[in-house]
């Protein structure tokens, strides 16, 4: 099976960006990659990818990591940004098309953080989806 994280990425990022509980919070700020000078609060979404093989079909298992970044004074926005992203994406694959493979599933693996950076005024919240493409 090729590799599928690109269009799994690309993927997630249309899906957030199409959902109004996500938008009304960031705007269109969701990116793979953060252009410089970009105003706060935003998404950042990354993708680490394992391949797998059974008897008849072989895919990919993909931890999807969610960042929210925040500099409102206090943790809640980096939270409710966080929150609005996951709430959309756990267990919603109809919310994702991709181009190439085959989603089987998109769940909240149970892992969340939310911490201030050491910058001492960014807030970063986290969160990790479990995929599967086939």
């Amino acid at each position: 099976m090729a590799d599928t994280a690109a269009y799994v990425i690309k993927s997630i990022v249309a899906a957030l960006k199409a959902a109004t509980p996500v938008t009304t919070l960031v705007g269109a700020s969701i990116y793979s990659d953060v252009p410089q000078d970009t105003d706060f609060p935003y998404i950042v979404v990354s993708v680490q990818s394992e391949p797998f093989a059974a008897n008849d079909f072989s895919g990919q298992s993909h931890t999807l990591r969610i960042q929210t970044f925040s500099r409102f004074k206090g943790i809640s926005e980096a939270l409710l940004v966080r929150a609005a992203a996951l709430n959309h994406l756990d267990r919603n694959e109809s919310a994702l098309t991709l181009t190439q493979g085959t989603l089987v599933k998109c769940e909240y693996s149970g892992f969340s953080d939310a911490f201030k950076e050491d910058d001492g005024r960014t807030w970063q919240g986290v969160a990790e989806l479990q995929l599967v493409v086939v």
